[in-house]
């Protein structure tokens, strides 16, 4: 008996949800085709067991708002070419490796600044170099995040809505600015402060202005903060010019630093979500270094040497967090923190736009973030070390010390050509003698690492 009254209940139910209407005209006429379609692909994801579901709710003014309809969009929507998916997996990569590598100098030479007694003729070597050779990673790091957010597109972004109606406007007053207009989007852009063209793009492809804020907001900070180094570099500087520049540099350098952190955290609701994804922390870890920062640069008015030992905390923080981005580039999440909108995406059997069976989609292996870390260590140990003979050969004004300052860039040298290749082959050939040679350069990077450590220690 009730078996049969749950088939009788289900027959019911199936003839009702037949009697409903079909709302997929209206849905059209309300240009909501392909909101909908997005909506309804990542419900039925989290409906099939993934974490991350559809953001919103099934109504035009929540469907509409900008972050859900980014939060839903699939795959193919923010890489539907293969350029543009090189062009995102290979400008993330980078950000995050030379963000770790910058950390890391950062770092070292922070700690070592309290150590001028103790080091002796090798005080600078140690530390402004290192500083200048950070900051370079720095600004490099952070001039990649601006074109990355400068240039975005996706599927349509650079034909989006409001792009649209302007191109039809000025079509209708004849206005000579549309082919301008038009060919927007084909050009690249490599001043980092076009805030229009960057809010644009973003916006046209649902995406609020937060990645570009955030880009902005590190690569002014990371000027701010050459601007002291600069003051402090160049001879003749007065020290009272030289004191005033560098403090207030500083300070406005670590205030950016947090600001940029703290919108990081924004993008990825560290401070909204009960579930804190590998982004999340990432981000916090950049708001937390940013604090240290800022902090740091307050404290450097009346206590120098707490100063330091707070930059040194903060880069060590930034390097976790760097380190933790690598991580989420093995996983392709290639927004990082500063473009979360290209995390958790899902992840597709082939790349866009593509088809044949060698097309599937390689993905970063543990062991390769490994060797990427370590190539990282070899290329700032090296760095150091060429520093430290570089000094010796002013000192001793001989052509062996130059020498022995090129031979310790070689490592340097070395680790970055294997940066370049694991960005280019993600994972181990599997065809002899290929597998072979990559596993004994593996081993080569082992070994010239560890000699370029033991080196500096």
């Amino acid at each position: 008996r009730q078996s049969a009254e749950r088939i009788e209940r289900s027959q019911t139910l199936g003839q009702s949800v037949r009697e409903l209407p079909d709302l997929t005209e209206r849905i059209e006429r309300l240009g909501l085709t392909e909101e909908y379609h997005a909506f309804k692909d990542r419900y039925l994801a989290w409906r099939q067991g993934e974490a991350a579901g559809a953001r919103g709710e099934i109504t035009v003014e929540r469907l509409t708002r900008p972050e859900n309809v980014a939060a839903n969009r699939g795959f193919g929507y923010w890489y539907p070419n293969v350029q543009e998916w090189l062009w995102k997996r290979t400008m993330s990569y980078w950000i995050a490796v030379t963000f770790f590598e910058g950390s890391i100098f950062f770092m070292v030479s922070s700690f070592m600044y309290n150590q001028k007694e103790a080091l002796g003729d090798m005080f600078e070597p140690l530390t402004l170099y290192g500083y200048c050779a950070g900051k370079v990673l720095f600004i490099v790091c952070t001039y990649m995040m601006c074109l990355a957010t400068v240039n975005f597109s996706s599927d349509h972004s650079g034909a989006g809505s409001e792009q649209e109606t302007v191109v039809e406007e000025c079509v209708c007053n004849s206005d000579p600015l549309v082919e301008t207009i038009e060919s927007d989007c084909d050009t690249f852009y490599l001043w980092p402060y076009r805030y229009r063209t960057a809010i644009r793009r973003l916006a046209g492809a649902g995406v609020g202005p937060l990645p570009y804020y955030t880009a902005i907001v590190y690569f002014t900070g990371v000027l701010c903060f050459t601007l002291g180094l600069v003051a402090e570099v160049l001879p003749g500087v007065p020290l009272l010019v030289e004191t005033i520049v560098l403090n207030y540099s500083f300070l406005c350098g670590g205030f950016m630093f947090a600001l940029g952190g703290f919108t990081e955290c924004l993008q990825n609701r560290t401070f909204t979500s009960l579930e804190m994804v590998i982004g999340g922390w990432a981000a916090l870890g950049n708001f937390i270094g940013g604090c240290c920062f800022f902090v740091a640069a307050v404290v450097a008015f009346f206590d120098s040497i707490s100063s330091c030992n707070l930059y040194g905390v903060g880069s060590l923080v930034y390097m976790v967090a760097s380190s933790l981005q690598i991580v989420m580039w093995k996983d392709e999440q290639f927004g990082l923190t500063f473009l979360a909108v290209l995390n958790n995406l899902g992840k597709p059997g082939r790349l866009p736009g593509k088809a044949g069976e060698g097309d599937e989609v390689q993905r970063f292996s543990a062991r390769a973030a490994l060797f990427v870390h370590i190539s990282c260590l070899c290329g700032v140990m090296s760095t150091y070390n060429f520093n430290i003979e570089l000094a010796r050969r002013v000192q001793v004004n001989g052509l062996r010390s130059l020498q022995f300052a090129f031979n310790e860039m070689l490592p340097c040298v070395f680790a970055h050509l294997m940066l370049m290749l694991t960005s280019a082959v993600i994972r181990m050939p599997k065809a002899a003698p290929f597998r072979q040679l990559y596993f004994l350069l593996r081993l080569l990077m082992i070994a010239v690492t560890a000699n370029s450590v033991l080196t500096f220690w």
